[in-house]
C-alpha cells in the first residue's frame, strides 16, 4: 500500500505503521518485511512530492531505529545516520554492535568517504579500548573503510598511521581472542596501496617512518618468526609498497640480506596457502634484479624447487594468477645464473614448456586471464639457456629444441609485445654464437673441390656435383638449428618487421638481434648486400624517427653507419635522401649523451652536414 498511486492510501497507510512502530515489538517485525524499510526511505528524501508524507516515513523510521537489526537494515538500503550517530553517541556495547555492522555491510563509493569522514575518529579512538570486543569489531570496520583507496587521507589525517604502527610493533597483549597484529598490517597495506606518500608518515614519537630501518626491520623480524598465514601476507603487501620507491626499496633489500630473510621468503613458495605463496613470489619478482642471484642459489637448495615453479595447466583456459607468476619469477632471476639453468634443463622442463607454449597459441591468450602473463614467463624461461650456450649440455638443449625457429616463429606468431621483445633477445643470443658454431665443411684431401661464391650463399662442387650450401653472412656450414644462423631461420625479415612496432623496447630488441649481423666476425660485404635486398636500411630510418631512446638510437645509428661504410652509392642515397633524418641527427647531437652524440657526429659527416674537423669537444664542454 505503500507503493499505492493514491495519496490518500499512501498516507493511512503510513500513519497506521506510525502507530505500529512506537511499539519495539511491531516496529522490528515492521523492518523485516521485504521492501519496507527501502519504501520507507524512498518516501522520506521525496519531500517536494509530499511533504506530509515524507514527515510521517522519517517519524517512522525514527521508531523503526530503536532495533539495531533495523540499523542495519537501512545501512545496507543506503541510510547511514542512524548507524553513524549510534556509532558516535552510543554507549560502548551499541558501538561495538554498530562497528560490527559496519564491518558487514556492502556500501557505494560515496557512502564509503562519507562513513571514513564521519566514523573514522571514533573507530581509531575504539581501536584502544581495553575490552576487545570493542576492538575487534571497531578493526573489522577500519578494513572495510579502509579497502576504499579514495579514504586514505581521510584516515591518515585522522591519525590512523600511529595507532596502527603501535599495534604491529609495539602493543602486546597476552590472552587477547584476536590477532590485532594481521587487523592493523591489513589497514596498513590498504592504505600504503593507495599510493600516499609513506616516507613522509611518522608512526611515532622517535620520527619513523614507513620506510625506515625500524618499520623494515619489524617487519622482517615477524615473516622469519612463523606469523599467521594472514598477518605474512599483509606483511608481504606492505613490503611490497616500499619497494615502489627507490629509497625504500634500498632498505628492504639491506635488511632482507642481512637478515637472510630471502630463505624465508623462497620457503614461503611452498606454502599451501596460495594467497600467501604468490604474495612471496611476487615480492622475489621485485627483489631479483638486487638479489637475484642468492635467489638463485636459494631456489635450488629448497626441497621442490625451482621445478614445481613450472606447472604444466592441464588446459589452457585454466591457467593460475600463481602459475603465471611463478613463471614470471624465473624469468626474472638473472639468466646468466648457470647454477639453475643446469637444474631446470637437468629437471627436463622444456618440452612441458614448449608444449604448453603451442597449446596457449593455439587457444588464444584471451582463454584465460593469465594466459598473457603466463606465456610471457615461459617464454623468458627459454631465453634464459640462451646465455649460457657456452656450457655444452645447454647447447646441445638449444639445438635438440630448435630455439632459433621457435623464436622466429614467436615473432608473428603472438599479441604480446613481451613475448616480441623477449623472442628478439633470445634471437640476438643464439646469433651471437653462430660465428663461433659455422664452420667450413670438411672436404677430403683425395677429392677435387672448387668453391663457387653465390650472391646468397656459397657452394662447395666435388667429383659427383654435390652441393653444399655455405652462408653468405658466416662463411660456413650453417643451419637455423645447428649453428643459430637468423639468415637460415628466415628471421631477417621478422626481425626487420618488428622495427615498425610502436613499443620501443620491441624495436630495439630486434635492432640488438639485427646488429649480430653487422659485427667484425661476419662477412661484412655478404651481410649488407643480404639486408639491403630486405630493405633494412628504411626500417632502421623509420625507427630512429619514431622513437628517442637512447639504447634504440645507439644501435640504429650502429647500423645506418655500417651501410654507409659498406653499403655503396645506393645505401648513402637512401640515406641521405631522407628529409627528416638529419634533424633526428641533429637533435641526437645536442640532446644525447655523450656516445649517442659521437655516433650522430660521425653519420653527419658521412652526409657532408658537419665539416671534416673535430667538434665533439667544443659540444661536451
Amino acid at each position: 500500500m505503500l507503493s499505492s498511486s493514491i495519496q490518500a492510501v499512501r498516507r493511512a497507510t503510513l500513519a497506521f505503521l506510525l502507530e505500529l512502530s512506537r511499539s519495539q515489538v511491531l516496529g522490528e517485525k515492521i523492518g523485516s518485511a521485504p521492501g519496507a524499510i527501502l519504501m520507507l526511505i524512498r518516501i522520506r528524501y521525496n519531500h517536494n512530492t509530499d511533504p506530509s508524507a515524507s514527515e510521517k516515513a522519517h517519524e517512522i523510521l525514527k521508531n523503526l531505529g530503536k532495533c539495531p537489526d533495523n540499523i542495519k537494515r537501512m545501512a545496507e538500503s543506503g541510510f547511514l545516520e542512524p548507524l553513524l550517530n549510534h556509532l558516535i553517541e552510543g554507549s560502548e556495547e551499541t558501538q561495538m554492535e554498530m562497528a560490527s555492522y559496519l564491518g558487514e555491510v556492502v556500501l557505494e563509493h560515496d557512502s564509503k568517504t562519507y562513513v571514513a569522514e564521519r566514523a573514522s575518529p571514533c573507530l581509531i579512538q575504539m581501536v584502544q579500548s581495553g575490552n576487545s570486543l570493542v576492538r575487534r569489531a571497531a578493526f573489522q570496520a577500519l578494513a572495510e573503510i579502509s579497502s576504499y583507496h579514495p579514504n586514505a587521507r581521510i584516515l591518515v589525517e585522522a591519525g590512523i598511521f600511529h595507532i596502527m604502527a603501535d599495534e604491529m610493533f609495539t602493543r602486546t597483549i597476552y590472552n587477547e581472542p584476536m590477532n590485532s597484529k594481521k587487523e592493523a598490517a591489513a589497514i596498513l597495506a590498504n592504505i600504503l596501496e593507495s599510493g600516499v606518500d609513506h616516507g613522509s608518515l611518522q608512526i611515532n614519537t622517535h620520527g619513523h617512518t614507513m620506510s625506515s630501518d625500524y618499520v623494515v626491520y619489524g617487519i622482517i623480524y615477524m615473516l622469519k618468526n612463523s606469523s599467521p598465514d594472514e598477518l605474512n601476507i599483509n606483511l608481504i603487501r606492505i613490503l611490497m609498497c616500499l619497494s615502489e620507491s627507490p629509497k625504500s626499496m634500498t632498505t628492504v633489500v639491506s635488511v632482507i640480506k642481512e637478515t637472510e630473510a630471502s630463505y624465508t621468503l623462497v620457503e614461503l613458495l611452498n606454502n599451501p596457502h596460495e594467497e600467501l605463496s604468490v604474495a612471496a613470489i611476487k615480492l622475489l619478482i621485485k627483489l631479483s634484479p638486487y638479489i637475484g642471484h642468492t635467489l638463485a642459489e636459494r631456489l635450488c637448495r629448497t626441497r621442490g624447487l625451482p621445478e614445481n615453479l613450472i606447472e604444466i595447466p592441464t588446459q589452457p583456459n585454466h591457467i593460475t594468477e600463481k602459475q603465471a607468476v611463478s613463471a614470471k619469477l624465473l624469468a626474472k632471476i638473472p639468466h646468466q645464473n648457470l647454477t639453475l639453468n643446469l637444474v631446470l634443463l637437468n629437471k627436463n622442463v622444456v618440452p612441458g614448456i614448449l608444449q604448453t607454449i603451442n597449446s596457449i597459441q593455439r587457444s588464444g591468450t584471451r582463454s584465460s586471464r593469465y594466459a598473457n602473463a603466463y606465456l610471457e614467463g615461459l617464454v623468458g624461461i627459454l631465453v634464459r639457456f640462451t646465455t649460457t650456450l657456452y656450457e655444452t649440455q645447454i647447447l646441445f638443449l638449444a639445438r635438440t629444441h630448435n630455439f632459433t625457429q621457435v623464436f622466429t616463429e614467436l615473432l608473428v606468431k603472438t599479441s604480446s609485445d613481451e613475448v616480441q621483445r623477449l623472442s628478439a633477445i633470445g634471437l640476438e643470443n643464439l646469433s651471437s654464437e653462430s660465428t663461433h658454431l659455422s664452420k667450413p665443411p670438411e672436404i677430403k684431401k683425395t677429392k677435387f673441390v672448387k668453391l663457387l661464391y653465390l650472391p646468397k650463399s656459397l657452394s662447395v662442387g666435388s667429383s659427383k656435383s654435390k652441393n653444399i650450401l655455405l652462408c653468405p653472412v658466416h662463411r660456413g656450414v650453417c643451419s637455423s638449428q645447428s649453428t643459430f644462423c637468423l639468415v637460415h631461420a628466415k628471421a631477417v625479415e621478422r626481425l626487420l618487421a618488428c622495427l615498425d612496432h610502436e613499443n620501443a623496447g620491441v624495436v630495439e630488441a630486434a635492432l640488438a638481434a639485427i646488429c649480430t649481423l653487422l659485427d667484425d666476425k661476419v662477412d661484412m660485404d655478404n651481410s649488407v648486400s643480404l639486408l639491403s635486398e630486405a630493405h633494412a636500411i628504411k626500417h632502421v630510418l623509420n625507427a630512429v624517427k619514431e622513437h628517442k631512446q637512447e639504447g634504440l638510437w645507439q644501435k640504429s645509428f650502429w647500423v645506418i653507419e655500417k651501410f654507409l661504410l659498406k653499403g655503396g652509392d645506393k645505401s648513402a642515397s637512401d640515406i641521405s635522401q631522407d628529409r627528416l633524418f638529419p634533424a633526428t641527427l641533429i637533435s641526437a647531437f645536442h640532446h644525447g649523451d655523450g656516445n649517442t652524440r659521437q655516433m650522430a657526429e660521425k653519420i653527419l659527416r658521412h652526409l657532408n652536414k658537419m665539416p671534416n674537423v673535430s667538434t665533439t669537444n667544443y659540444y661536451t664542454l
